[in-house]
């Protein structure tokens, strides 16, 4: 009996994990879609990331990861609604698209969300790249989160460059989860 009950529990933690592992490739995929300006297929990710993930909520125990993952689901969501508003938007001759009945109280809080601040010039781009290679350099191993941060610096480089140019860019979600035994540096 005891033997059967823990093979059930050990199965569903499986699944949890399969499902969990399966929307953050679909979420990964989802991101890329959506910086490469595939809008649409980013849509229909992040919406069925968000399926796969709060599936894996009913069978997942851990209260932490479960918190993330339903945080995941939710920033997933409002990712694709805010995709579906500046689809419907470009379609009406670029107007934003309206939902009509907000509140004067949410009109004044998107209006403060909109102000960005100052654009980093070269040399400040500059010194903060070289400043995360230098942190990162202390860091022994994790090659791959390694290349995937001086990724993101790249890529947050160039959108600084094409706002300042005065180009348009989408704000892109930048997530990572991080999950493993303790001790294998997931808080480094």
């Amino acid at each position: 009996k005891y033997i059967s009950a823990r093979r059930r529990g050990l199965a569903l933690l499986a699944m949890a994990n399969d499902l969990r592992d399966k929307g953050i490739e679909i979420a990964n995929d989802a991101v890329r879609d959506d910086n490469a300006g595939n809008y649409e297929d980013a849509i229909n990710k992040y919406c069925k990331a968000a399926e796969y993930l709060m599936t894996a909520t009913k069978y997942e125990k851990n209260p932490v990861t479960l918190k993330t993952i339903r945080e995941k689901s939710l920033e997933y969501v409002q990712r694709a609604e805010a995709l579906k508003q500046g689809l419907a938007g470009k379609g009406a001759g670029g107007k934003k698209a309206g939902g009509g009945g907000g509140s004067k109280e949410e009109e004044e809080e998107s209006e403060d969300d909109d102000v960005e601040p100052e654009p980093l010039t070269e040399e400040q781009l500059a010194k903060a790249e070289a400043e995360m290679k230098e942190e990162l350099s202390k860091l022994i191993g994790m090659e791959s989160v390694k290349k995937q941060m001086e990724q993101l610096c790249k890529q947050l480089s160039l959108d600084i460059r094409r706002r300042a140019e005065g180009h348009n860019t989408l704000d892109a979600i930048r997530h990572m989860m991080f999950t493993g035994n303790p001790g294998v540096g997931k808080t480094t």
